[in-house]
Parts: structure tokens; C-alpha cells; sequence
């Protein structure tokens, strides 16, 4: 079974009337109430009219992708109390090892000066299974919003998974596809939203902008083109708040244009991936390791944005 997401007819739009968020809202919550306000505008504009890709290359994208989407289970540990968190992934080796995004993980609340929580009780589940198999948190990366799980044993059988070196790359106007899952309460089947490639930014970083906000919001899933060809990654990178506050406007400004995410392009989450790798194979902390970045790629530090390298 699959669901689709629906296209609204045509409606007339109001202009926001959201002042934008105070820059000297505490810095968690400000984050909390950022993720929040993309979601929500990333929902409404899904809904909107837009221009997807035909729909037999959309149904041969499900059919073929969806296999390798997951859902994760876990328990985040660190904060007032545990919270109980469910978020998606997809597998990127047959393996067992899965790309997520480390927003779920508490890495956004962290990012703004929070205490990064500990994920813990991790469960993958896979296909029709329920109950799930055991996995470990084996990296993540702040700045790009990734973060990488692991099997705790290898599986029965090699998985499904989606190679993020069989690639392609974007333009403006090209049709995009994200393939994800549906929440429990509707057994987890597959969703797939449409869109747009509108911009394509080389600051702060090589991203492609999606015309409409993909999935309501939702980070870490794979988004191809047309033909069924990986681009990239859904992900939100924010400013710092340095940046915010040098910015006339605040964080409105600073992140104008964006509606609901940004995809990181698939050559930059295939690099980003062989990072974590080495980094978790070296002598481990008790914390979860924090994905270095080569020395040509490292922004300058910021004590203010919590991240711990």
C-alpha cells in the first residue's frame, strides 16, 4: 500500500503573519520553536499545487526505494526527563548501517547551547517487522544534521539499501521525489511527496533549495529525481547565533527562502558518511561520537552553538 501525499486545488494564500522569532528567545527553545514553525509551513505549502514528476517514474521510485526506508525507535536520555522518540532513516549498507538526522537525536536543541542528549534502547524496524532489532548510535554530525545507526549484529539476510554513490546532480526546475513512512498509527507505509529543485546555493554550503516543504518537515530521508536517481538528503542547517544576531531581521531573515528544509547533495553525505565511519572507529568516548570534518572543511569555532567536536 501506498500513500500519497494529496495536491490541494487551487486556494487563495495569505501573506504570514508571523512576526519572526525574537533573537533573544532562550536558545533551546528558540530552536524547538524554529523546527516547529518549518514543519508547520513545510506542511501547509505540501499541500499546495505543485509540479510533480509523472507518475509512473513516482510509482517505480516507491517501489523500488521504500524497501531500504526505516523507522527507529529509541529513548533520549539527558534532558529533564526521557523522552520517547520515533524518527525515520533509510539504510546506506546492506550492512545494517542507517542515515537519520540528528535533529531527532536532540542534536538541534544542542546545537543552540543545550545538553546533547544520549540515545539509548535503539530499535530498527524493518519492513512489516514490529518489534525491531537492536542497533547503537554510532555518530552524528551537528553541523550538517546527520547522524548515523549501526546494527548491533549483522542482519540474516544483506538489507535493501540505497547507494549514495550512485548519484546524480541537480538543477533549478528539475522535478524531485522524497520517498518516507507514515507514522504508526498508520502502519508505517510509505508516503511520497513531490516537488522542485528552486534554488541551488553554494553558501554556506553546495545545498539544493525543494520548491515546497518536503514531508511536512521531515529530516534525514533520501530525495531523487525523476528517473529514480539519488540527490541528496533532506537536512536543515541553521545559522549560528552570531549570525543571527548580525542579521537585520533576525532568523526570519537569515533564513529567507527556505519552507521547510534544504537537501544536502549526496557527494557531500557520502563524504560526511566515510567521516563518521572513521571517527567511531577510533578509541570511543562514553558520549557519541561527533563526526570530524578535514582541516580544509572546518568552520571556525563557535563556543555559542554547543557543539562539541
Amino acid at each position: 500500500m501506498v500513500a500519497y501525499t494529496p495536491e490541494a486545488g487551487p486556494a487563495p494564500r495569505q501573506a504570514p503573519s508571523n512576526p519572526g522569532l525574537p533573537i533573544h528567545m532562550n536558545a533551546p527553545r528558540l530552536a524547538v520553536a524554529l523546527a516547529a514553525m518549518l514543519s508547520i509551513v513545510g506542511a501547509a505549502q505540501a499541500l499546495s499545487a505543485a509540479t510533480p514528476a509523472p507518475a509512473a517514474d513516482v510509482a517505480t521510485i516507491v517501489a523500488e526505494k521504500s524497501p531500504a526506508i526505516v523507522s527507529i525507535k529509541f529513548i533520549l536520555k539527558g534532558g529533564e526527563q526521557d523522552e520517547e522518540v520515533e524518527t525515520t532513516g533509510f539504510v546506506i549498507e546492506a550492512s545494517g548501517l542507517i542515515l537519520s538526522n540528528n535533529n531527532a537525536f536532540g542534536g538541534l536543541a544542542a546545537r543552540f547551547g543545550g545538553p546533547t542528549p544520549t540515545p539509548t534502547d535503539i530499535k530498527v524496524l524493518i519492513g512489516e517487522d514490529t518489534q525491531g532489532l537492536d542497533a547503537k548510535f554510532m555518530a552524528r554530525d551537528s553541523e550538517l544534521g546527520l547522524a548515523w545507526v549501526q546494527l548491533s549484529e549483522p542482519p540474516a539476510k544483506p538489507l535493501a539499501f540505497i547507494d549514495l554513490a550512485a548519484s546524480s546532480e541537480a538543477k533549478i526546475g528539475d522535478p524531485i521525489v522524497q520517498v518516507s513512512l507514515m507514522g504508526k498509527f498508520f502502519d508505517r507505509v510509505p508516503m511520497v511527496s513531490t516537488g522542485e529543485v528552486a534554488s541551488v546555493v553554494k553558501k554556506p554550503r553546495e545545498l539544493y533549495i525543494p520548491s515546497i516543504g518536503l514531508a511536512a518537515g521531515e529530516m534525514g530521508l533520501p530525495v531523487f529525481n525523476a528517473g529514480g536517481s539519488m540527490l541528496g538528503v533532506t537536512t536543515l542547517i541553521l545559522p549560528d547565533q552570531e549570525e543571527i544576531m548580525g542579521s537585520a531581521g533576525g532568523m526570519r531573515s537569515a533564513m529567507r527562502g527556505i519552507t521547510g528544509g534544504m537537501i544536502l547533495p549526496a557527494k557531500e553525505v557520502l563524504a560526511a558518511t566515510a567521516r563518521a565511519k572513521d571517527t567511531a572507529n577510533k578509541p570511543a568516548d562514553a558520549a557519541p561520537a561527533e563526526a570530524e570534518k578535514p582541516a580544509a572543511d572546518k568552520q571556525p569555532e563557535q563556543p555559542a552553538t554547543g557543539d562539541n567536536k
